[in-house]
């Protein structure tokens, strides 16, 4: 039986004497018991407690108190029990062991509420993106927007970011929602940041090219674009193509052509055997 604890009595026999008893009128042969307790805590006994000896008659079995043998002449009863020594050194140890535990815990705990999403996460842009998009005014007023907006919509670990670029006349936007969350969010409830992000863009940049991306921890789970004057054309997937390389992708195709047409034509060199023509022979002829 499982306790915590308390004292189990125990007896044993420690020798014989030759004493008087007093039913049998005589001096007879009488065994000598030990009587004490046993104080344990849970399973552990740990030390003896309440000796005392009893004498009894192998006769008549009359027993009788008796005074303590001669030292020497019995065992002593052991003062730890068995595994008694055992709790004793478990209490020693144990700040050995549990102070570790509850670090290894401590900063297990710490490294899942990182993964949660309280804390952002850091995640390279592709190269060449810093240089060529930057955060306008109307850029940070729909940032701000949308960052209120999903805060409303009970996500608050949400991190938005918006940069434009323009060529020519054409003006490409990137809006991002990056939240270290993404991954237990449901393709329906990602759909609907995507609409909310389209609605947002609608209303304040119709006639530009936008790109859209929902970005957990490392991967993207989300994408939307719409060219000027299109529909938007979205994804929802465990892994979506990243806006921002696509963004700079269109913005270096748009750029091609206009960088072509911008170079001047290379002079055409002399064909073999030609000789020039000075311009003084030429008027004197």
């Amino acid at each position: 039986m499982f306790i915590i604890t308390g004292s189990s009595p125990k007896q044993q026999v420690v020798g014989e004497r030759v004493a008087p008893c007093q039913d049998c009128r005589q001096e007879t042969k009488h065994r000598v018991h030990r009587h004490y307790a046993v104080k344990h805590l849970f399973w552990f006994p740990l030390f003896s407690m309440g000796t005392k000896y009893v004498q009894a008659c192998t006769r008549c079995n009359l027993h009788s108190e008796a005074p303590p043998p001669e030292p020497g002449s019995v065992p002593l009863a052991p003062l730890l029990h068995r595994r008694g020594f055992m709790f004793p050194l478990g209490l020693l140890l144990l700040p050995c062991v549990v102070f570790p535990l509850l670090g290894a815990l401590t900063s297990g705990a710490r490294s899942v509420s990182t993964g949660s999403g309280e804390v952002p996460t850091e995640v390279a842009q592709p190269a060449g993106f810093n240089e060529r998009f930057s955060a306008q005014p109307e850029d940070e007023v729909v940032e701000k927007k949308l960052q209120a907006l999903f805060e409303e919509m009970g996500m608050r670990s949400v991190t938005l970011e918006a940069h434009s670029a323009k060529v020519e006349g054409h003006v490409i936007r990137v809006v991002t929602a990056r939240s270290s969350r993404l991954k237990k969010v449901s393709d329906g409830d990602r759909i609907r940041l995507l609409e909310a992000m389209e609605a947002v863009a609608d209303e304040h940049f119709a006639s530009d090219e936008i790109f859209l991306g929902l970005q957990g921890r490392l991967l993207w789970g989300g994408h939307s674009h719409r060219g000027a004057g299109e529909s938007w054309s979205r994804v929802v997937d465990g892994s979506t193509p990243n806006p921002e390389t696509d963004a700079l992708l269109a913005l270096q195709q748009r750029e091609g052509p206009s960088a072509a047409g911008a170079e001047p034509d290379a002079p055409v060199a002399p064909s073999a055997g030609t000789e020039p023509v000075e311009p003084s022979a030429a008027s004197a002829e």
